[in-house]
């Protein structure tokens, strides 16, 4: 099935939403009818069910929205919608009721070019609206409309109504706004209002809202313009959707990943006049060949359209240029690909409660807290764990049928004019969470994340934006602590990388292929340098997510039997004798041996932090220099302490191919993997082991610092 079959198949299943405006996570939400598009409203006209007018009012911001028959995307030249338009359309005594005067006219014959402009626009409007009241497929409220424009009274009730104000000699600009549109371009929806008068269960249970005097959302006239429409269109041709011969579209809809959308389109074929089709077909004549390389059906256009449209409105992602959505087939609440393993979970509407109860803050700390590199500051529970995750997941899959399927569509733009579809996959919705599930699995480690100035804890795998924002992204801000991890923009104010992390990933998480070696290696070269983050959150999160894409790199060799492959886990593995692994251990207990000896709330980088790049390239001849420089440290510390530390080098050490050791080869990934577990190791030793404990008791009084137990 191809993505027209897999939206028209969305749309059929959702038609009966088509119309009505609903209201989804506090945002106004509806499933555009075919043949119609939403338009933002300026000015709204109140007649009766004989035409005449009763009042006029303008439009606020947030009740502009409004459905309008749009069957065919208005480029150039005089063409008027079928039903609801700007002034110049729907106003027949626009020129006679206002001396209108051009500012920006170059001469006499350029200001008559604009009036009669608008002359024309109405003629076109009202033969139209005509047409339709003359047809089979008449409606009483389009009448209503027709005979009150007809009377060319629009522009004087306005005037009277002080919605169009001209000066004390009746001449008006037309750079005169209407809430924020030229008078001219100033869009007009109607209301008819009936004189019967029914009870108020008759009004509340007609589905099609025929007794709502809103044009604009009463199903009879959506159902009327459809089939007026249809029919009048008889030019007919081979659907290369469907196979079958029916109304082809001559245009398609735009506004596709939102209101601000206006040019991009996905199905495009226009270029009569700069000769793209010179040599390569018979004809582009509009009534004759329109389409001979490839047509679609009207209806099939306006359905797959609409039911994009209506899909990222309702659960997309759109930012800086990427436009992701993935859907169920049945609209069951699904993770998102994208997503990290928190928001997984949080959106899993069986656990909300627990969310809302406990607000994200028993196991994290204060976002200020995590800057003064104290020992303490780190709690060693989780927000979600692992288990937690699975879980989520499986409450998601005991919802969906043996038949479900997921569908899941990106989009992207090269130039303003075009919109791509840059990825289109249909599969069944139990193999897409077996994969995602794989992919938090096979990346699983501990990764941070702020709520409400707090930060948690969650075990699996980060999502897209934060592995492109630590992987691509630099520190910005002045204060350190206010630093955060931003991409560079293009002139169109995208973050292409963002774009590319997304296209890179994707097909990883959906479809279980490899990760790209690159994204590991710049992961990798990222986390090695700490020296190039201000704000020690940032550099937290850089290390994690590096660690969780090394664990997944070495899981699928593992998976393709490599020599290589090898399981590593969170925890602290001491039988782990990998070169690597044990460099990387060793980095972590050179850190923590000298940030001990660091006063209460002292921010200051250490040598092992500071030779860390170095480290990761030499690393035997870097330890060397660590460890010369780390023996001041170790003598501040009391003998207990400094005995233990000793042991641990000793023992990891010991650990150690000796050819391995001395070897010049630079450090894998797997370096920063041991040097993490080693850090929460050694956090935990130092908040469970009793005796330390016992001596901190000793040793700390009124206030001093938590750290005093290690000096001498």
């Amino acid at each position: 099935m191809n993505w027209v079959s897999s939206l028209c198949a969305l749309y059929d299943a959702n038609e009966y939403r088509a119309g009505d405006i609903e209201l989804w996570k506090g945002k106004k939400l509806v499933l555009i009818p075919v043949g119609y598009d939403t338009m933002e409203a300026q000015i709204e006209i109140h007649i009766d069910q004989n035409g005449n007018f009763l009042g006029a009012r303008t439009l606020e911001k947030d009740e502009a929205e409004t459905l309008a028959p749009y069957p065919e995307i208005r480029t150039s030249g005089v063409k008027a919608l079928p039903l609801f338009d700007s002034l110049a359309y729907v106003a027949g005594d626009l020129l006679e009721s206002v001396t209108f005067y051009f500012p920006d006219a170059k001469d006499e014959k350029e200001k008559v070019e604009k009036k009669a402009r608008i002359h024309e626009s109405f003629q076109n409007y009202i033969a139209g609206l005509k047409a339709w009241c003359e047809s089979p497929f008449s409606h009483p409220k389009v009448k209503a409309i027709y005979n009150y424009v007809e009377r060319k009274t629009v522009a004087r009730d306005l005037i009277e109504r002080q919605i169009i104000v001209p000066d004390v000699n009746g001449i008006i600009s037309d750079k005169v706004k209407i809430q924020n549109a030229s008078l001219d371009k100033a869009f007009v929806r109607f209301r008819v209002f009936s004189k019967e008068h029914y009870n108020p269960e008759a009004i509340l249970n007609s589905k099609d809202n025929i007794h709502n005097s809103a044009v604009w959302i009463d199903k009879t006239v959506q159902r009327s313009f459809i089939d007026y429409y249809c029919s009048s269109n008889k030019e007919k041709d081979l659907c290369y959707m469907t196979g079958e011969h029916m109304p082809i579209a001559k245009t398609n809809p735009i506004k596709i990943r939102g209101k601000w959308d206006t040019k991009a389109k996905l199905i495009s074929a226009n270029d009569s006049s700069n000769f793209t089709y010179r040599g390569r077909f018979n004809t582009k004549d509009k009534k004759t060949g329109y389409n001979e390389a490839a047509s679609i059906g009207f209806i099939i256009s306006q359905k797959a359209h609409n039911a994009l449209k209506w899909i990222i409105r309702r659960q997309g992602f759109s930012r800086d240029g990427v436009c992701i959505v993935a859907w169920e087939d049945a609209l069951n609440n699904m993770p998102n690909f994208f997503d990290n393993a928190v928001d997984i979970w949080k959106n899993l509407s069986d656990n909300q409660e627990n969310i809302e109860d406990t607000d994200g803050i028993e196991d994290s700390v204060e976002l200020e807290e995590l800057f003064s590199d104290d020992d303490n500051d780190v709690p060693e529970t989780n927000y979600v764990t692992a288990a937690k995750f699975n879980a989520a997941l499986d409450g998601y899959a005991s919802k969906l049928s043996s038949t479900s399927n997921m569908v899941v569509i990106a989009l992207d733009s090269a130039t303003p004019g075009r919109l791509a579809m840059i990825y289109y996959r249909k599969l069944d919705s139990s193999r897409y969470l077996h994969n995602l599930r794989l992919w938090h699995e096979s990346c699983c480690w501990t990764h941070l994340f702020i709520k409400d100035k707090k930060v948690g804890y969650y075990e699996g795998m980060a999502s897209i934006p934060d592995i492109a924002y630590a992987i691509y992204g630099t520190e910005q801000g002045e204060d350190n602590k206010n630093r955060q991890l931003k991409l560079s923009k293009n002139s169109d104010k995208k973050a292409q990388m963002l774009a590319v992390t997304f296209e890179r990933l994707r097909p990883c998480i959906i479809e279980g292929a490899v990760v790209p070696r690159d994204v590991v290696r710049s992961a990798v070269l990222r986390a090695s340098n700490p020296l190039a983050y201000k704000n020690k959150f940032n550099y937290e999160k850089v290390l994690r997510i590096a660690c969780s894409l090394v664990k997944r790199l070495y899981w699928e060799k593992k998976q393709r039997n490599e020599r290589e492959g090898v399981i590593l886990g969170m925890e602290l593995d001491n039988n782990n004798r990998d070169r690597n692994y044990l460099y990387g251990r060793l980095l972590a207990v050179a850190e923590r041996v000298e940030r001990a000896t660091y006063e209460k709330g002292e921010i200051r980088i250490t040598n092992a932090e500071r030779y860390m790049q170095a480290f990761s390239r030499n690393p035997f001849r870097t330890w060397t220099i660590i460890w010369n420089n780390l023996q001041p440290y170790m003598k501040q510390l009391k003998p207990s302490t400094r005995e233990y530390f000793k042991n641990l080098i000793g023992e990891i050490t010991e650990s150690f191919v000796y050819e391995e050791r001395i070897s010049n080869m630079p450090l894998d990934g797997k370096y920063l993997i041991g040097y993490d577990c080693q850090r929460s190791a050694l956090k935990r030793w130092i908040k469970n082991d009793s005796s330390i404990l016992k001596e901190t008791k000793d040793n700390n009084k009124e206030g001093e610092n938590d750290n005093e137990y290690f000096a001498e």
